[in-house]
């Protein structure tokens, strides 16, 4: 049974999520905790799957509960569950929390929120996966440069210029960044040739997300797996994020469907540098028994590039939707799920960048039941053509 911890300041907020979560005591043992300090007592006397917790709150506030939590108890999931008007400040002053929701919120979305948390956390906790971990040497830091705008981001009042100056401590890292801001994946009626403006034209998010795609797949890193490439993982990875980021209007919608996408494949590359014999391997039986890579690794491995790279991402801290996205990519229909959300685009993108260059022979089939589910089948016609344009713009000379 999974132990879940609910803390905030408000008697009758405690009282009332009591009720709603009436249903769930057969499947979850529930603590309400009124208060930081008492939620630490409850920590102390045994640990917790989930803790969900109010930011604002006198004493001990979300933001400090959450790091305390971080730092003692790390396999417990934490989400913020906060007003609506405190949600632009949590997302920034709070880096330690995998997920954050607003109030009120239905039963049905905690629900489904703290059973996909649950779901994840034992996917990238199983013995065999945390064995193939062992086998890596070290698992890569989180990029340099996307921790320093990270690191600056949480601050309200930093702007473009002080971003900019951040990038430019990286000569090699603007000149890639404006090369791509003026492709036609970005189709800029201008060109764009200051670093600044093009943080000002594309958004903080987007330029931390580039920063972090092109500190990954930088061009120093050398496979030894044969017919593995680095930069075709990179323009496979950045034409399945501009899809992604298409399916949405809302722009963190978007951005975490662009994100998600770009580190979907981050397991193989993590593979191919730190276990190179065992990918060329699942790379051989791949093509030899006409299985997917990702079968052909779980057969030769024992775990996949999505689990591999879903746990590398939680170990840096990203939010838990994009792990989430990244660890189920191949097999969504694992995900308790009844919206089309970052999972499903990066699923859907990833498919359809596979069928319209021609790379779907070693691939699962559509799961036609869970677009269906989604309620989605009708706009795969509309999302192909999306698929199509983002195939020309990879055919734009300055992308190469």
């Amino acid at each position: 049974m999974k132990r879940i911890l609910f803390v905030d300041d408000e008697p009758r907020i405690l009282e009332g999520l009591q009720n709603l979560l009436r249903r769930q005591r057969r499947k979850w043992d529930m603590v309400f905790a009124l208060g930081g300090e008492h939620a630490l007592e409850e920590l102390k006397k045994a640990p917790f799957d989930v803790i969900v917790t109010d930011m604002r709150m006198p004493g001990i506030d979300g933001a400090a509960l959450l790091r305390e939590v971080q730092q003692t108890h790390k396999n417990t999931v934490r989400i913020v569950l906060s007003g609506y008007t405190e949600l632009e400040a949590a997302l920034r002053v709070v880096p330690v929390a995998h997920q954050f929701l607003t109030k009120p919120c239905s039963p049905e979305v905690l629900e489904n929120v703290v059973e996909r948390a649950c779901t994840l956390q034992a996917l990238v906790s199983n013995e065999v996966l945390l064995q193939t971990i062992g086998k890596i040497e070290k698992l890569p830091p989180l990029p340099r440069m996307y921790s320093a705008l990270t690191t600056a981001l949480s601050d309200p009042d930093t702007g473009a210029e002080e971003v900019s100056k951040i990038l430019g401590q990286d000569i090699a890292m603007c000149a890639k960044m404006l090369q791509l801001v003026n492709s036609s994946f970005f189709a800029s009626a201008m060109k764009i040739t200051n670093i600044q403006f093009a943080v000002v034209r594309l958004g903080f998010q987007t330029i931390k997300n580039l920063a972090l795609s092109l500190e990954l797949f930088h061009s120093d890193i050398v496979s030894r797996v044969e017919g593995f490439s680095v930069e075709t993982l990179q323009k496979e990875a950045l034409m399945t994020a501009h899809i992604a980021k298409s399916l949405f209007k809302e722009k963190r919608q978007s951005d975490d469907a662009f994100m998600a996408a770009m580190l979907h494949d981050i397991g193989t590359l993590i593979m191919a540098t730190e276990i190179p014999d065992e990918l060329e391997q699942a790379i051989q039986v791949s093509k030899e028994e006409h299985i997917p890579q990702h079968e052909a690794e779980q057969k030769v491995i024992g775990v996949t590039h999505a689990e591999v790279g879903a746990y590398l991402l939680g170990v840096w801290g990203l939010p838990y939707p994009i792990v989430e996205a990244v660890a189920n990519h191949h097999t969504p229909g694992r995900v308790p799920s009844q919206d089309f959300d970052t999972l499903a685009a990066v699923y859907v993108s990833d498919y359809l960048r596979r069928e319209v260059e021609n790379d779907i022979t070693l691939a699962l089939p559509l799961d036609e039941a869970y677009l269906e589910k989604l309620g989605v089948s009708e706009q795969m016609g509309d999302w192909r053509k999306i698929a199509e344009k983002q195939a020309e713009n990879m055919q734009d000379p300055t992308m190469a």
